[in-house]
């Protein structure tokens, strides 16, 4: 009886912290935004894409913070074309190289690289 008991107390226990868990987990999943679930998605692979900086951005100062926004046409290792925007924390360098990582549609990194790093079929489409 006492053993019949302890269990009903032990199970009750543990419907109650899943419960509580579960919770946790739903109210913490309602403040993400599509940016970072897509990060937090194993399913959804990484695009890469290759873009050169021109002229084509524009500033927003306001008192917290400085963004710079650029958009400009893009291509992946196959050679395929997608017009990318995307924000530098700042103006980046006139004419510089820039491998963008997407994942589902979102810039979530970008990094400076040199012309020989671009895949051929990508670098058909942008100026040495």
């Amino acid at each position: 009886m006492k053993g019949t008991m302890m269990m009903r107390n032990g199970t009750k226990l543990l419907l109650f912290v899943l419960t509580i868990f579960i919770l946790l987990v739903i109210t913490l999943a309602s403040q993400l935004t599509e940016r970072d679930l897509a990060k937090l998605n194993p399913l959804i692979p990484k695009q890469h894409y290759y873009v050169q900086i021109h002229h084509s951005y524009s500033t927003n100062d306001s008192s917290s913070e400085s963004t710079t926004e650029y958009t400009l046409p893009a291509w992946d290792d196959k050679g395929n074309a997608q017009t990318i925007t995307f924000f530098g924390l700042h103006p980046l360098r006139e004419g510089a190289y820039l491998q963008l990582i997407l994942k589902n549609k979102e810039v979530l990194s970008y990094q400076e690289i040199s012309y020989p790093q671009i895949p051929a079929l990508a670098q058909k489409h942008l100026h040495r």
